[in-house]
């Protein structure tokens, strides 16, 4: 990741589901992203925090229509 590129919040979840086809969605569109406050997983997950999903300035509104559809 290049540290000039801008991420901006689109969305938070707490479903590890949805995270799983944003992934998938935006992974296809390629476009990049990052989660903050990533659940540790089935044995420890943090459902009182949100999972932030940050994605490039750049992109957002290809993001929001993309995701828009799905989650």
């Amino acid at each position: 990741m290049n540290k000039q590129e801008e991420f901006i919040e689109l969305l938070t979840t707490f479903s590890t589901t949805e995270i799983v086809v944003i992934k998938s969605i935006l992974d296809g569109a390629k476009i990049k992203y990052y989660f903050t406050g990533k659940p540790l997983g089935k044995i420890f997950p943090t459902h009182n925090k949100p999972v932030r999903l940050m994605v490039e300035k750049s992109k957002i509104e290809i993001a929001r229509e993309l995701l828009g559809k799905v989650v």
